[in-house]
């Protein structure tokens, strides 16, 4: 089942809901990114990655980019919150849950064989412990780190509110 125009439930700091939507993100919306995001979207724009966006009454509230490294499983390249989401004081403070969360979504969608539902991503140092204890992500070497398909299937629940063991 490919999910599309995923509907989320993004939280400000008071808790309070606002319904956005996970959408592709295209070459058009990188007119929309400002120079004060941290990844230079415009560099890593490549047609034959997948791009996706948070996006609330037309503002990118964040872009995930999922790359196939090689044919049987894609990776989770780049994630980035926009500049007002980011940290504790940020607008919006669900994001890059939602974000994790759909592309585990993806990694059952589009990983093949003994990789499906495997998130598999480069960390940096710093944030290791973090996806560690925010993810249950496993560190498999070096920098490289996989969220397993059990972990994948609650951060979905979760966070999109899909059930994909009852969708399969």
């Amino acid at each position: 089942m490919i999910y599309l125009n995923v509907q989320v439930k993004i939280k400000n700091s008071r808790k309070k809901e606002f319904t956005a939507q996970i959408e592709k993100f295209t070459r058009t919306d990188l007119k929309l990114i400002k120079s004060d995001w941290k990844f230079n979207w415009k560099q890593l724009y490549d047609s034959e990655a997948k791009f996706y966006k948070v996006n609330y009454e037309n503002q990118i509230q964040g872009i995930i980019k999922l790359e196939e490294e090689n044919d049987l499983y894609f990776v989770l390249k780049n994630i980035e919150v926009a500049p007002w989401n980011y940290g504790s004081k940020g607008k919006y403070n669900n994001v890059a849950e939602i974000l994790i969360s759909f592309a585990c979504l993806q990694s059952f969608e589009l990983n093949k064989g003994n990789y499906k539902g495997f998130l598999v991503f480069t960390s940096k140092g710093k944030l290791i412990e973090y996806y560690q204890q925010k993810y249950n992500a496993e560190l498999i070497f070096r920098e490289r780190m996989i969220i397993n398909p059990n972990i994948g299937e609650q951060l979905i629940k979760t966070n999109l509110k899909i059930d994909i063991k009852n969708e399969r």
